[in-house]
């Protein structure tokens, strides 16, 4: 029986199509939904008459608040539900094991463009290609790529003033537009080869290739007609190493599922003109008693949501009119290369194993994405049907692999905690593992690192950096201080309020409780753990310390080490933990300090900004070139003005000459 105030909530449910969240006692999300009526699909859920799944009952009974989103159609609910489920991780939904930040090969937004691995989706003006799931197989395309294509790599400004080309020239990789060897028009024509080229379009951009061959044959320029043969021969050489599918020129995606454990692994192959491109698998959570239309309806949501993600802003052709491209002063004009990104994203057709629930409101808004109709078919019978069989032939393979990696896993992550608790005689396993370490040169640039790890996995979305506030020169064991308890007061907060009974709608993770704090160092760092623990009244904490010498552990009140042998598996986690931590820590430190170094005199000039900075820097090599120069020399500067040349001229006669 529902209780008042979600009674209350169920009484003023709207009439409206939207996105209903059922909320824990705790502010938790359990489960994200849509609906074409928000009162009707939420009050079905606790209508006494109602047979639900066990999986249903469950988080029923652990519903205590409901929020709701009134959209305007049943395309916007789609859109929000995939955003939100992909935000919150709800653990009564199909979730996307591995929907992390995937790799993609950008084509950069300048006068020349490079290709390039980034992580990062970025409205620039650049064009991405991917997401892809395996960063090696894109690693690869991008060595292809700049094998057939020769673009530049570095990321020098082009502005003509190299006087020799570099390594990459020679080995014929580079045509050298740094010093004028190649011009822009022919470097932009090799940027449109290069996009024809990923997007699979490899006939199209085969028969242009023949057609500059011919031409520059018949003007008689047979260097040009020779590296135009070259590039053709090698694409041919790549287009012929890929299947053909069938003899239909269609866009389409074939996807296949195969469930196992309560897990699923959904495995794609992406079919560009009628050869098969790409084949990625995704692995989700959350599929236990489900119906294979809802999974399917789900996964398609989130999976073409995700990767069309943000092409609303990289509207490249938009995005680079008056925008400053990051490596040069200027960003590259609006080219053949500027098309929307979600239009090579999602195909024509889908080709699944089973109809989708809400087929009808998914192809709208695939359809949406792409700009022009998308289907969604499930084939009984033919070449199609075939082929989707080995679809799902690969996904049963992959997903096999998948347990079997994760069993291993688990059962040697489960042994490393169960010694471990042990060795240390915790009173329960080490679940939650937060470690720290203090990295700093002499005192300078001073900051800390803390690490979580959760059942012996990394859990990179809880750590945090610390930038220290001590400045009384290097003492480790005052740093750790101060960092445990910015850390611990927040903990001990929660608990006096959970103390008190108050209510908290908010989760706060930075308040989790670790069953075990790890310290990197000995007996010194631990002591100031045990302190900061006494202060705050955290005391039931176990806390131990790594010290790197010997990799011995040290308890508190216990004056010998714990000496584990050196093939342990307790060991082996305990190092990863610090070694994680030294690296979060040292990474940090390098940012922090790499920045205190560039810091120049131009720095402090107010309303002199980065754009304004390197260009006075491109123009004069050097801020003692500036210094030297003519005001009207320093005001002639793009951008720059004679009462901000004044500016800069007097902030510079301030600070004497390094």
């Amino acid at each position: 029986m529902a209780a008042a105030p979600l009674e209350l909530t169920l009484a003023q449910l709207p009439d409206a199509p939207g996105v209903y969240q059922m909320l824990a006692a705790g502010g938790e999300v359990l489960y994200i939904g849509k609906a074409i009526s928000l009162r009707n699909r939420v009050r079905s859920y606790f209508q006494g008459s109602a047979q639900h799944h066990p999986r249903i009952a469950a988080m029923v009974a652990r519903v205590a608040d409901i929020e709701t989103t009134v959209v305007g159609n049943e395309i916007e609910a789609l859109i929000l539900e995939a955003n939100l489920i992909k935000r919150y991780q709800p653990p009564f939904n199909v979730r996307m094991r591995d929907d992390k930040r995937y790799p993609y090969l950008k084509v950069t937004n300048e006068p020349f463009a490079r290709v390039h691995f980034t992580r990062t989706l970025a409205p620039d003006g650049a064009r991405y290609f991917g997401p892809f799931t395996n960063a090696r197989d894109l690693r690869e395309l991008i060595d292809l790529v700049r094998m057939v294509f020769p673009l530049r790599t570095c990321r020098e400004p082009i502005d003509g003033k190299r006087a020799r080309p570099c390594l990459q020239y020679h080995i014929k990789r580079c045509l050298a537009p740094c010093v004028g060897y190649q011009s822009r028009e022919e470097y932009d024509a090799i940027v449109d080869d290069v996009v024809l080229f990923l997007e699979g379009k490899h006939e199209a951009l085969l028969a242009r290739l023949n057609a500059e061959m011919e031409a520059a044959a018949a003007e008689m320029r047979f260097e040009a007609a020779a590296s135009i043969r070259d590039r053709t021969i090698a694409v041919r050489r790549v287009t012929e190493r890929q299947r053909v599918v069938w003899r239909s020129r269609i866009d389409m995606d074939l996807i296949a599922c195969a469930r196992a454990q309560g897990q699923a692994c959904m495995e794609v192959f992406v079919v560009r003109g009628g050869k098969l491109v790409g084949q990625e698998h995704v692995i989700l959570d959350g599929v236990a008693a489900r119906e294979p239309q809802e999974i399917y309806a789900e996964f398609l949501t989130q999976f073409y949501s995700s990767r069309a993600a943000g092409d609303e802003r990289r509207t490249f052709s938009a995005i680079s009119e008056g925008r400053v491209a990051r490596d040069n002063a200027a960003p590259a004009p609006a080219s053949a290369r500027a098309r929307p990104y979600a239009a090579s994203v999602v195909p024509k057709e889908l080709l699944l194993e089973a109809m989708p629930e809400d087929r009808e409101a998914i192809e709208r808004q695939l359809s949406g994405i792409k700009g022009q109709r998308v289907r969604i078919l499930v084939p009984q019978r033919g070449e199609r049907a075939d082929y989707l069989r080995l679809v799902a032939r690969n996904a049963e393979q992959h997903l096999k692999a998948f347990l079997a990696h994760q069993e291993v896993q688990e059962s040697a992550q489960a042994r490393a905690l169960d010694e471990l608790a042990q060795a240390l005689e915790l009173p329960d396993l080490p679940r939650r593992i937060e470690c720290y370490d203090i990295s700093n040169v002499q005192g300078t640039n001073p900051v800390a690192s803390m690490v979580v790890f959760v059942e012996g996995r990394a859990k990179k979305s809880a750590y945090r950096k610390f930038a220290i506030q001590y400045k009384d020169g290097p003492n480790d064991f005052e740093m750790m201080r101060e960092v445990l308890r910015r850390r611990l007061r927040y903990l001990a907060q929660r608990e006096e309020e959970d103390a008190l009974g108050v209510d908290r709608t908010k989760r706060e993770r930075f308040s989790a409780r670790p069953d075990l704090l790890l310290i990197d160092g000995g007996k010194g760092q631990l002591g100031v753990a045990v302190e900061v623990l006494d202060e705050l009244g955290l005391a039931g904490i176990p806390v131990a310390g790594l010290a790197k010498e010997h990799e011995w552990l040290y308890l508190p009140e216990r004056s010998e080490p714990i000496v584990l042998p050196p093939g342990s598996p307790a060991l082996h986690l305990a190092i990863r933990v610090r070694d994680e931590a030294h690296r979060f820590a040292i990474s940090f430190h390098r940012k922090k300090r790499d920045k205190a170094m560039i810091r120049s005199a131009l720095d402090e000039v107010p309303g002199l900004g980065p754009v304004r900075r390197k260009r006075l820097l491109a123009t004069f090599g050097s801020v003692a070139a500036i210094r030297r120069a003519e005001l009207d020399a320093v005001a002639a500067v793009k951008g720059m003005t004679p009462t901000l040349a004044a500016a800069v001229r007097a902030r510079l006669d301030e600070r004497p000459p390094a």
